[in-house]
């Protein structure tokens, strides 16, 4: 993946199990920046808070993001459970956001799909 253009306030987080370092802008959540690196991040709500597919692990740097927020926390608690199975913090992709650097497991992040040239009918 070709990276955007860096800036020295970008955020660097590493993204397991895929293992790229995405740079995250001040105030990006997560979600928002694979995307604008060109990787497909699971969800099926869009930035809701509501399917809880964007759902990662922090590995590392759990202190760095921004503290959950009422509607990241609504979404959690209904995974309390599922979050006591795991050895590490839960956060959702749409709503995290970094301050500083991290790493995050996150299963499903791929390369997104390149778009197709428009054809005619016929090809």
């Amino acid at each position: 993946m070709t990276s955007p253009t860096e800036d020295a306030s970008e955020i660097r987080v590493r993204v397991l199990p895929l293992d790229v370092e995405l740079t995250v802008r001040p105030g990006e959540s997560m979600m928002a920046a694979a995307q604008r690196h060109g990787y497909f991040w699971p969800t099926r709500c869009r930035g809701q808070a509501l399917c809880t597919a964007c759902l990662f692990e922090v590995v590392s740097g759990d202190e760095e993001f921004d503290p959950v927020q009422p509607l990241e926390q609504e979404a959690l608690e209904s995974l309390s459970e599922f979050q006591a199975t795991r050895r590490y913090p839960l956060r959702l992709g749409c709503q995290a956001r970094p301050g500083g650097p991290a790493a995050v497991f996150k299963r499903g992040m791929k390369p997104a799909d390149r778009p197709r040239p428009t054809t005619g009918f016929w090809g």
